[in-house]
């Protein structure tokens, strides 16, 4: 199962999200599920470094392991657009959860990168 974790601080702000696992639906290479969750997520990195000047903390593995982290001096346009970028990332998780929630558990958690 894949596990999708979304960060917000106390003001409701995302803060950046942890995608971790294999959906286990199909053999590798033929996975929707994982397939449509890495376009998601990577396409979300690309996006935040393409709108960002401070590029957000991101690393990958190659063991269905991903995390990304907005830097926390954005400037107001700079988090509007991170914000709008990290919730269709989320809305696209959920979007995936709903058909194959077997597969996929996107859930929000209330903390930040330090904790």
């Amino acid at each position: 199962m894949i596990i999708a974790e979304i960060f917000y601080d106390e003001m409701g702000s995302r803060k950046g999200f942890i995608v971790k696992g294999h959906a286990g639906m199909a053999e590798k290479g033929q996975d929707l599920v994982c397939s449509g969750v890495s376009a998601l997520t990577q396409a979300t990195i690309l996006g935040l470094e393409a709108v960002l000047y401070k590029k957000p903390d991101w690393k990958i593995d190659g063991d269905g392991y991903l995390e990304c982290w907005l830097p926390s001096d954005l400037n107001d346009e700079e988090s509007l657009q991170a914000q709008a970028i990290i919730r269709t990332v989320e809305l696209g998780l959920t979007g995936i959860e709903k058909d194959y929630g077997k597969y996929l558990k996107v859930s929000k958690r209330r903390c930040t990168k330090d904790d």
